[in-house]
């Protein structure tokens, strides 16, 4: 590997860790482009009061699978973790994501708590 020089600029460039543009928020047109072609889907938009119900189940099943596998064999431990860890944890960071848009709940709090609860077993 030979050696690199770098200017200033680049050190700076290099340090920043997201890019800023000028641009709309795209969310936000494509929104209004939507709602204008097909306004009857504004009835599907707001929280879903679901959430927390799937989040506490999720929860309880990482934490119920991390009990009943203590005793398991190497195989049908990685087995159940790839099947059934994985699957759990994404539904989990899917909801951290619906949550962090704050559709979880009525409120920013909820939404908060909720979201410190999938936190749990990630």
């Amino acid at each position: 590997m030979g050696r690199v020089t770098k200017s200033a600029a680049d050190v700076v460039l290099a340090d920043r860790d997201f890019v800023f543009s000028k641009d709309d928020e795209p969310h936000a047109k494509r929104r209004m482009e939507i709602l204008k072609v097909h306004p009857e889907i504004k009835n599907l938009m707001g929280h879903e009061w679901r959430t927390k119900y799937i989040v506490a189940a999720t929860v309880a099943l990482q934490v119920f699978m991390a009990w009943l596998t203590l005793d398991w064999s190497w195989t049908s431990y990685l087995l159940a973790v790839y099947v059934v860890g994985a699957t759990a944890n994404h539904s989990l960071f899917l909801a951290i994501h619906e949550l962090a848009h704050n559709l979880g709940a009525k409120t920013l709090n909820e939404n908060r708590i909720i979201s410190i609860v999938a936190n749990w077993p990630i």
